[in-house]
């Protein structure tokens, strides 16, 4: 974990975590598998999240699943999980923890000052605790996931610095104002 700002109200870190993207039918079998893998039950409805200390597991879409491994882990051990997932013949995981950055807000203030950097709606009657969006912030395509007392956001890593620099500039006009 890495520190990239505190300020009053709203601390925002980076995470070494590790993301598996899974496609499936979301049948039994397939949550038989995850759950196997995992201990965790996969989400049945689209954009859900269910999570537990190790892992984070959201449905994107009616196919595709992100399961997001908060513990450190091996890149030989998400390896093998990747293909233990493989052996079942409906199902498809790929190993996206290395094209991947993950920052945690957290703090009573993380709303507001998420706001500053996107259009979307973090108020609870539009984005509920335990789901999940795809959105722009600081004009970037990323994943946010509402843990309810932090969010977990994940964007592509080429855009890492350009990330943590507006974060930044973000928290400077915050104290300014």
């Amino acid at each position: 974990m890495t520190n990239i700002l505190s300020i009053p109200g709203v601390k925002f870190s980076q995470k070494d975590y590790h993301q598996i993207i899974i496609r499936g039918d979301g049948l039994e079998k397939f949550n038989n598998t995850i759950e196997e893998k995992t201990s965790i039950k996969p989400p049945s409805k689209n954009l859900e999240i269910k999570y537990d200390l190790n892992y984070l597991f959201a449905k994107n879409s009616f196919d595709q699943w992100s399961l997001i491994l908060m513990d450190k882990k091996e890149h030989h051990q998400i390896l093998n999980l990747v293909s233990s997932i493989n052996t079942n013949e409906n199902m498809l995981a790929s190993d996206y923890s290395y094209g991947q950055v993950y920052f945690e807000i957290e703090g009573e203030k993380k709303d507001y000052f998420l706001n500053q950097l996107t259009h979307f709606d973090l108020r609870e009657e539009k984005f509920p605790k335990l789901t999940m969006a795809q959105t722009i912030i600081a004009r970037i395509d990323c994943s946010i996931y509402n843990l309810g007392n932090k969010f977990v956001i994940t964007c592509n890593k080429s855009y890492e610095d350009y990330f943590q620099k507006r974060l930044k500039d973000t928290a400077l006009l915050s104290n300014a104002s």
